[in-house]
């Protein structure tokens, strides 16, 4: 799943650098702008200690052409 041109207009757009979660480990991070979780906190009528408790971040991916990030209900 790739996200198309046409839908990044208007979208929040700022440089994240990315950094390696454990130092060896083949495992990369990035950070969340607090924006994007507030804002989809909201939409959840949620506090964010509330959404960060109840929700994960899945990343979507095809052949590295692009990542999209969802935030769904944790599963656990």
């Amino acid at each position: 799943m790739t996200i198309r041109e046409d839908e990044l207009n208007g979208a929040y757009r700022k440089e994240y650098r990315l950094r390696i979660a454990v130092p060896g480990a083949k495992s990369i991070e990035v950070t969340f702008p607090y924006e994007v979780v507030e804002k989809e906190a909201r939409k959840r009528d949620l506090t964010i200690k509330e959404f960060l408790s109840k929700y994960v971040a899945i990343a979507y991916y095809n052949g590295f052409e692009g990542v999209n990030y969802r935030f769904e209900e944790n599963p656990k």
